[in-house]
């Protein structure tokens, strides 16, 4: 088994915390974020071009009412009018979808032991853990048994369009982002422009960026 690791007492000039900190902001950001989200649509009937719209939210959450206004906001700015007798309505809804993980395991990066000396004088032993070809390290974590994402934890907005004047479903889309985007709301936000621009449009597995 190949190990390296660094032995560093707890008095030590520089605060364990702030050395623990460091390394692993220095290893995180060899993995840039991809700030993009995927939109799908599906079109059954056309939306005319400047056709009267009401938007409303399937819950009045506070959340929610803002992004009313950036829906209306989007639509405005696409030619579409709002209207609260309209007959098309455009409901949406967000939710958070929660991932799931695989594997997992002991793959510690920091280890904290008692010194030898048990005088209760020094301090403890602090190790952190470079690299270790079993259990994994600072360097080297992704190993094989280490926790790793089946499927990431993501935001996601529904939107549909129905007639009701003959309860017909116009226009279904949805849009979704990875979590480690953003919050919820500042890409929820990100994310109306998007859908919008593809209303009345069938739209399979089209990425947009959301770091603009």
């Amino acid at each position: 088994m190949k190990r390296f690791s660094i032995p560093i007492l707890a008095r030590a000039v520089v605060p364990v915390g702030v050395l623990a900190v460091v390394l692993l902001a220095f290893v995180s950001a060899a993995s840039p974020v991809r700030a993009e989200g995927v939109m799908n649509a599906v079109s059954f009937l056309p939306v005319p071009a400047g056709s009267a719209i009401l938007v409303r939210p399937l819950d009045n959450s506070d959340d929610n009412l803002v992004l009313l206004e950036d829906f209306e906001n989007a639509l405005k700015n696409k030619g579409y009018t709002i209207s609260k007798d309209a007959a098309l309505i455009l409901t949406f809804e967000t939710r958070d979808d929660s991932g799931s993980w695989a594997g997992g395991g002991e793959n510690r990066f920091v280890e904290l032991s008692n010194n030898h000396d048990h005088s209760g004088v020094d301090a403890p032993r602090v190790r952190f853990n470079l690299f270790n070809s079993q259990r994994g390290g600072i360097l080297n974590s992704d190993r094989k048994e280490a926790t790793h994402t089946v499927t990431p934890s993501s935001f996601r907005i529904e939107v549909t369009v129905d007639d009701k004047s003959n309860g017909k479903r116009v226009w279904q889309g949805w849009g979704s982002a990875e979590t480690r985007v953003g919050t919820s709301q500042e890409t929820s936000r990100k994310m109306v422009p998007f859908l919008i621009d593809g209303l009345g449009r069938t739209i399979r597995q089209k990425t947009f960026p959301l770091n603009q």
